[in-house]
Protein backbone atom coordinates (compact mmCIF):
# COMPACT_ATOMS: atom_id res chain seq x y z
CA UNK A 1 0.00 0.00 0.00
CA UNK A 2 0.84 3.41 -0.80
CA UNK A 3 2.24 5.92 2.08
CA UNK A 4 3.58 2.51 4.18
CA UNK A 5 6.99 1.45 4.72
CA UNK A 6 8.46 -1.26 3.40
CA UNK A 7 8.26 -4.44 6.15
CA UNK A 8 11.96 -5.40 5.08
CA UNK A 9 13.47 -1.53 4.79
CA UNK A 10 11.51 -0.99 8.31
CA UNK A 11 13.33 -4.00 10.14
CA UNK A 12 16.92 -2.61 8.86
CA UNK A 13 15.85 0.99 10.05
CA UNK A 14 14.96 -0.30 13.50
CA UNK A 15 18.20 -2.60 13.84
CA UNK A 16 19.80 0.49 12.80
CA UNK A 17 18.45 2.51 15.59
CA UNK A 18 19.14 -0.12 17.87
CA UNK A 19 22.81 -0.05 17.24
CA UNK A 20 23.46 3.27 17.21
CA UNK A 21 22.01 3.21 20.81
CA UNK A 22 24.40 0.79 21.47
CA UNK A 23 27.00 2.47 20.47
CA UNK A 24 26.15 5.56 22.62
CA UNK A 25 25.89 3.07 25.36
CA UNK A 26 29.24 1.42 24.85
CA UNK A 27 30.51 4.71 24.42
CA UNK A 28 29.00 6.35 27.80
CA UNK A 29 30.37 3.31 29.83
CA UNK A 30 33.55 2.92 28.26
CA UNK A 31 33.95 7.04 28.86
CA UNK A 32 32.88 6.30 32.46
CA UNK A 33 35.11 4.13 33.01
CA UNK A 34 38.47 6.11 31.56
CA UNK A 35 37.47 8.69 34.38
CA UNK A 36 37.29 6.06 37.46
CA UNK A 37 40.56 4.49 36.11
CA UNK A 38 42.04 7.91 35.37
CA UNK A 39 41.08 9.25 39.32
CA UNK A 40 42.00 6.75 42.11
CA UNK A 41 40.21 6.18 44.75
CA UNK A 42 42.19 7.91 47.10
CA UNK A 43 43.77 10.94 44.77
CA UNK A 44 47.26 11.48 46.37
CA UNK A 45 50.09 13.32 46.34
CA UNK A 46 54.03 13.13 46.86
CA UNK A 47 55.79 14.69 49.95
CA UNK A 48 59.36 13.91 51.45
CA UNK A 49 59.60 12.57 54.93
CA UNK A 50 63.24 13.56 57.18
CA UNK A 51 64.72 10.36 56.55
CA UNK A 52 64.80 11.39 52.92
CA UNK A 53 62.29 8.61 51.90
CA UNK A 54 59.49 9.60 48.93
CA UNK A 55 56.01 8.78 50.42
CA UNK A 56 52.56 9.08 48.39
CA UNK A 57 50.00 10.18 50.96
CA UNK A 58 46.54 10.93 50.15
CA UNK A 59 45.23 14.43 49.07
CA UNK A 60 42.81 14.30 52.22
CA UNK A 61 44.27 12.95 55.84
CA UNK A 62 41.74 11.85 58.08
CA UNK A 63 42.70 8.84 59.53
CA UNK A 64 46.40 8.86 61.34
CA UNK A 65 48.17 6.94 63.94
CA UNK A 66 50.37 8.87 65.81
CA UNK A 67 53.64 6.77 66.80
CA UNK A 68 56.07 9.89 68.09
CA UNK A 69 54.95 11.90 70.49
CA UNK A 70 56.86 15.08 69.24
CA UNK A 71 55.16 14.77 65.93
CA UNK A 72 51.39 14.52 67.96
CA UNK A 73 52.71 17.81 69.88
CA UNK A 74 53.35 19.45 66.65
CA UNK A 75 49.73 18.40 65.28
CA UNK A 76 48.21 19.52 68.45
CA UNK A 77 49.58 23.01 67.71
CA UNK A 78 48.59 23.22 64.18
CA UNK A 79 44.77 22.13 65.09
CA UNK A 80 45.06 18.49 63.46
CA UNK A 81 44.04 16.25 66.45
CA UNK A 82 40.92 15.91 65.06
CA UNK A 83 42.84 13.13 62.28
CA UNK A 84 43.80 10.82 65.18
CA UNK A 85 42.39 7.63 65.85
CA UNK A 86 45.46 6.40 67.80
CA UNK A 87 48.37 6.83 69.48
CA UNK A 88 51.89 5.63 70.48
CA UNK A 89 51.61 3.39 73.67
CA UNK A 90 53.09 5.57 77.06
CA UNK A 91 52.13 8.76 75.27
CA UNK A 92 50.91 9.50 79.04
CA UNK A 93 55.23 9.41 80.16
CA UNK A 94 56.20 11.28 76.84
CA UNK A 95 53.57 13.89 76.53
CA UNK A 96 51.31 14.22 79.19
CA UNK A 97 49.85 17.61 78.52
CA UNK A 98 48.32 16.18 75.37
CA UNK A 99 44.79 15.35 77.28
CA UNK A 100 44.37 19.00 77.94
CA UNK A 101 44.04 19.28 74.11
CA UNK A 102 42.74 15.73 73.13
CA UNK A 103 40.36 14.99 75.60
CA UNK A 104 39.62 11.27 74.06
CA UNK A 105 43.22 10.27 73.76
CA UNK A 106 42.90 8.45 76.81
CA UNK A 107 40.30 5.85 75.09
CA UNK A 108 42.55 5.42 71.87
CA UNK A 109 44.20 2.44 70.62
CA UNK A 110 48.03 2.24 71.25
CA UNK A 111 49.07 -0.14 68.10
CA UNK A 112 52.34 0.45 68.63
CA UNK A 113 55.46 2.60 70.32
CA UNK A 114 58.58 4.16 69.24
CA UNK A 115 59.94 1.16 68.28
CA UNK A 116 57.54 -1.33 67.37
CA UNK A 117 54.09 -1.76 66.09
CA UNK A 118 51.36 -4.56 66.53
CA UNK A 119 50.16 -4.76 62.77
CA UNK A 120 47.25 -6.41 63.74
CA UNK A 121 45.74 -3.75 65.87
CA UNK A 122 46.95 -0.83 63.48
CA UNK A 123 45.17 -2.51 60.59
CA UNK A 124 42.13 -2.59 62.71
CA UNK A 125 42.04 1.65 62.86
CA UNK A 126 42.20 1.42 58.99
CA UNK A 127 44.46 4.64 58.90
CA UNK A 128 45.29 7.03 56.06
CA UNK A 129 48.60 7.68 57.65
CA UNK A 130 51.42 6.31 60.10
CA UNK A 131 53.46 8.69 61.21
CA UNK A 132 56.73 7.05 62.94
CA UNK A 133 60.00 8.55 64.63
CA UNK A 134 63.11 8.29 62.88
CA UNK A 135 64.74 6.33 64.80
CA UNK A 136 62.31 3.10 64.38
CA UNK A 137 63.99 0.16 63.22
CA UNK A 138 63.57 -0.24 58.98
CA UNK A 139 61.85 -3.53 58.95
CA UNK A 140 59.15 -1.70 60.74
CA UNK A 141 58.82 1.05 58.87
CA UNK A 142 58.77 -1.30 55.71
CA UNK A 143 56.18 -3.62 57.35
CA UNK A 144 53.79 -0.88 57.60
CA UNK A 145 54.51 0.53 54.13
CA UNK A 146 54.36 -3.29 52.71
CA UNK A 147 50.93 -3.27 54.39
CA UNK A 148 49.76 -0.02 52.02
CA UNK A 149 49.49 2.40 54.74
CA UNK A 150 51.84 5.72 53.62
CA UNK A 151 54.44 5.99 56.48
CA UNK A 152 56.33 9.15 57.53
CA UNK A 153 58.80 9.68 59.53
CA UNK A 154 59.95 12.51 61.30
CA UNK A 155 63.53 13.72 62.98
CA UNK A 156 63.29 17.35 63.89
CA UNK A 157 66.54 17.66 62.58
CA UNK A 158 67.96 18.15 59.22
CA UNK A 159 71.06 15.40 58.52
CA UNK A 160 71.50 12.76 55.84
CA UNK A 161 70.34 9.34 56.28
CA UNK A 162 73.13 7.86 58.18
CA UNK A 163 72.56 10.32 60.99
CA UNK A 164 68.87 11.07 60.54
CA UNK A 165 68.02 7.29 61.06
CA UNK A 166 69.76 7.24 64.72
CA UNK A 167 68.28 7.94 68.05
CA UNK A 168 71.90 9.91 69.19
CA UNK A 169 73.46 11.38 65.74
CA UNK A 170 76.69 13.33 65.95
CA UNK A 171 76.15 16.45 64.00
CA UNK A 172 78.57 18.79 62.69
CA UNK A 173 76.45 22.05 63.61
CA UNK A 174 73.85 20.78 65.78
CA UNK A 175 71.94 24.39 65.85
CA UNK A 176 71.95 24.75 62.02
CA UNK A 177 70.79 20.97 62.09
CA UNK A 178 68.01 21.49 64.89
CA UNK A 179 67.07 25.04 63.25
CA UNK A 180 66.15 23.76 59.54
CA UNK A 181 64.79 20.59 61.17
CA UNK A 182 62.84 21.80 62.94
CA UNK A 183 61.15 23.94 60.45
CA UNK A 184 61.19 21.40 57.55
CA UNK A 185 59.17 18.98 60.24
CA UNK A 186 56.37 21.68 61.17
CA UNK A 187 56.04 22.77 57.36
CA UNK A 188 55.61 19.01 56.33
CA UNK A 189 53.04 18.36 58.87
CA UNK A 190 51.40 21.60 57.86
CA UNK A 191 50.91 20.40 54.16
CA UNK A 192 50.18 17.24 55.22
CA UNK A 193 47.42 17.96 57.12
CA UNK A 194 46.68 21.04 54.93
CA UNK A 195 47.24 23.45 57.61
CA UNK A 196 49.98 25.61 55.68
CA UNK A 197 48.92 29.19 56.84
CA UNK A 198 49.06 28.11 60.60
CA UNK A 199 52.36 26.37 60.15
CA UNK A 200 53.92 29.55 58.72
CA UNK A 201 52.70 31.40 61.50
CA UNK A 202 54.03 28.96 63.92
CA UNK A 203 57.43 29.31 63.08
CA UNK A 204 56.84 33.26 62.57
CA UNK A 205 56.58 32.74 66.62
CA UNK A 206 58.88 31.09 66.59
CA UNK A 207 61.52 32.82 64.94
CA UNK A 208 59.99 36.08 66.74
CA UNK A 209 61.07 34.85 70.14
CA UNK A 210 64.18 33.33 68.85
CA UNK A 211 65.01 37.57 67.75
CA UNK A 212 64.38 38.92 71.50
CA UNK A 213 66.36 36.22 72.91
CA UNK A 214 69.68 37.44 70.47
CA UNK A 215 69.16 40.97 70.78
CA UNK A 216 68.87 40.65 74.68
CA UNK A 217 71.60 38.44 75.38
CA UNK A 218 74.29 39.24 72.85
CA UNK A 219 77.25 37.43 72.84
CA UNK A 220 78.72 35.64 75.62
CA UNK A 221 82.49 34.29 76.07
CA UNK A 222 82.93 30.52 76.09
CA UNK A 223 85.10 31.51 79.69
CA UNK A 224 82.01 33.33 81.07
CA UNK A 225 79.22 30.94 79.67
CA UNK A 226 77.55 29.61 82.69
CA UNK A 227 78.22 25.38 82.96
CA UNK A 228 74.86 23.55 83.02
CA UNK A 229 74.04 19.80 83.02
CA UNK A 230 70.49 18.03 82.65
CA UNK A 231 69.82 15.33 85.72
CA UNK A 232 67.21 12.68 86.00
CA UNK A 233 66.37 10.47 88.27
CA UNK A 234 69.06 8.22 87.51
CA UNK A 235 72.44 9.08 85.54
CA UNK A 236 71.41 9.32 82.06
CA UNK A 237 71.78 12.87 80.65
CA UNK A 238 72.25 14.50 77.13
CA UNK A 239 75.57 15.22 75.38
CA UNK A 240 76.31 16.78 72.24
CA UNK A 241 74.06 16.68 69.00
CA UNK A 242 70.87 16.48 71.28
CA UNK A 243 68.86 19.69 71.16
CA UNK A 244 69.22 19.62 75.50
CA UNK A 245 72.74 20.87 74.17
CA UNK A 246 71.68 23.75 71.87
CA UNK A 247 69.16 24.91 74.23
CA UNK A 248 71.94 25.82 77.12
CA UNK A 249 74.04 26.95 74.34
CA UNK A 250 71.61 29.55 73.47
CA UNK A 251 70.61 30.34 76.85
CA UNK A 252 74.13 31.58 77.43
CA UNK A 253 75.22 28.40 79.41
CA UNK A 254 77.64 25.12 78.10
CA UNK A 255 76.67 21.75 78.55
CA UNK A 256 79.22 19.89 80.95
CA UNK A 257 78.41 16.34 79.40
CA UNK A 258 78.81 17.69 75.38
CA UNK A 259 82.65 17.14 74.87
CA UNK A 260 82.70 14.00 76.77
CA UNK A 261 78.80 12.47 75.62
CA UNK A 262 77.34 11.88 71.85
CA UNK A 263 73.55 11.59 72.47
CA UNK A 264 71.59 10.59 75.62
CA UNK A 265 73.29 8.01 77.73
CA UNK A 266 73.98 6.78 81.12
CA UNK A 267 77.38 9.01 82.87
CA UNK A 268 78.54 8.02 86.83
CA UNK A 269 78.61 10.32 89.43
CA UNK A 270 82.27 10.58 89.21
CA UNK A 271 81.86 12.01 85.65
CA UNK A 272 78.93 14.80 87.45
CA UNK A 273 81.31 15.26 90.39
CA UNK A 274 84.65 16.35 88.07
CA UNK A 275 82.42 18.35 85.98
CA UNK A 276 80.82 20.06 89.01
CA UNK A 277 78.15 22.06 86.87
CA UNK A 278 77.15 25.52 88.34
CA UNK A 279 73.76 25.25 87.44
CA UNK A 280 71.16 21.41 87.28
CA UNK A 281 68.17 21.70 85.44
CA UNK A 282 65.70 19.40 85.40
CA UNK A 283 62.75 18.80 83.14
CA UNK A 284 59.33 18.96 84.05
CA UNK A 285 58.94 15.08 83.50
CA UNK A 286 61.22 13.96 85.72
CA UNK A 287 60.78 16.90 88.45
CA UNK A 288 60.51 14.41 91.07
CA UNK A 289 64.40 14.11 90.15
CA UNK A 290 65.00 17.87 91.83
CA UNK A 291 64.22 16.90 95.77
CA UNK A 292 65.96 13.54 94.98
CA UNK A 293 69.49 14.83 94.09
CA UNK A 294 69.22 17.80 96.61
CA UNK A 295 69.01 15.29 99.42
CA UNK A 296 71.84 13.09 98.02
CA UNK A 297 74.81 13.44 100.02
CA UNK A 298 76.80 12.69 96.87
CA UNK A 299 74.85 15.36 94.98
CA UNK A 300 75.52 17.75 97.62
CA UNK A 301 79.11 18.00 96.23
CA UNK A 302 78.42 19.43 93.19
CA UNK A 303 78.05 23.40 93.23
CA UNK A 304 74.62 23.62 91.74
CA UNK A 305 73.56 22.12 94.59
CA UNK A 306 75.57 23.50 97.24
CA UNK A 307 74.53 27.19 95.89
CA UNK A 308 70.55 26.59 95.27
CA UNK A 309 70.76 26.07 92.07
CA UNK A 310 68.70 23.28 90.75
CA UNK A 311 65.81 24.62 88.19
CA UNK A 312 62.81 22.19 87.45
CA UNK A 313 62.04 23.38 84.18
CA UNK A 314 58.39 24.47 83.21
CA UNK A 315 56.41 21.68 81.32
CA UNK A 316 56.71 24.14 78.02
CA UNK A 317 60.46 24.06 78.08
CA UNK A 318 60.60 20.54 76.90
CA UNK A 319 64.63 20.35 76.98
CA UNK A 320 64.57 17.25 74.99
CA UNK A 321 66.60 15.50 72.73
CA UNK A 322 64.62 16.54 70.18
CA UNK A 323 63.10 20.73 69.19
CA UNK A 324 59.75 21.43 69.28
CA UNK A 325 58.16 24.75 69.17
CA UNK A 326 57.42 25.66 72.04
CA UNK A 327 61.03 25.01 73.21
CA UNK A 328 62.31 27.69 70.81
CA UNK A 329 59.43 30.05 71.21
CA UNK A 330 59.65 29.77 75.23
CA UNK A 331 61.80 27.59 76.57
CA UNK A 332 65.29 28.97 75.23
CA UNK A 333 63.68 32.42 76.63
CA UNK A 334 63.46 30.78 80.01
CA UNK A 335 66.37 29.18 80.41
CA UNK A 336 68.29 32.30 79.23
CA UNK A 337 66.13 34.42 81.86
CA UNK A 338 67.06 31.32 84.48
CA UNK A 339 70.75 31.97 84.02
CA UNK A 340 70.91 35.47 83.08
CA UNK A 341 68.03 37.23 84.74
CA UNK A 342 69.84 40.81 84.82
CA UNK A 343 69.95 40.65 80.90
CA UNK A 344 65.75 39.79 80.56
CA UNK A 345 64.27 42.61 83.13
CA UNK A 346 62.22 43.70 80.41
CA UNK A 347 60.83 40.49 78.77
CA UNK A 348 57.44 39.95 80.07
CA UNK A 349 57.99 35.67 80.04
CA UNK A 350 54.79 34.62 81.84
CA UNK A 351 52.37 36.94 79.49
CA UNK A 352 54.49 35.33 76.14
CA UNK A 353 53.73 31.97 77.71
CA UNK A 354 49.62 32.52 77.83
CA UNK A 355 49.89 34.32 74.24
CA UNK A 356 51.50 31.21 72.77
CA UNK A 357 49.15 28.70 74.71
CA UNK A 358 45.88 30.29 73.90
CA UNK A 359 46.75 30.54 70.26
CA UNK A 360 48.26 27.29 69.81
CA UNK A 361 47.12 25.07 72.15
CA UNK A 362 43.38 26.89 72.82
CA UNK A 363 44.13 26.66 76.40
CA UNK A 364 45.93 28.80 79.15
CA UNK A 365 49.03 27.69 80.71
CA UNK A 366 48.80 26.44 84.20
Amino acid sequence: MAGRPCPVAQHHYIKEIRSVKLSCKQFAIAWLLTLLLAVPAHAARTVTDQLGRTVSVPDSVSRVVVLQHQALDIMIQLGAQGTVVGVLEKWDKYLPGAAKCMSDIKAMPTPGGLSSVNMEALLALNPDLVIVTHYAPKDMIDQISAAGIPTVAISLFDAAYAEASKLNPDLKDAQEAYNKGLKDAVLLLGDIFEKQERAAKLMQTVEQSRSILKSHLGNIPEGERVRCYMARSNLHTYGRGKYTSVIMERAGGVNVAAKEVVGFKEVTMEDVLRWNPEVIFVQWRHRKAADQLIADPAWQQVDAVKNGQVHVCPEYVKPWGHALPESMALGELWMAKTLYPEKFKDVDLDAMVQSYYKEFYGIPFE
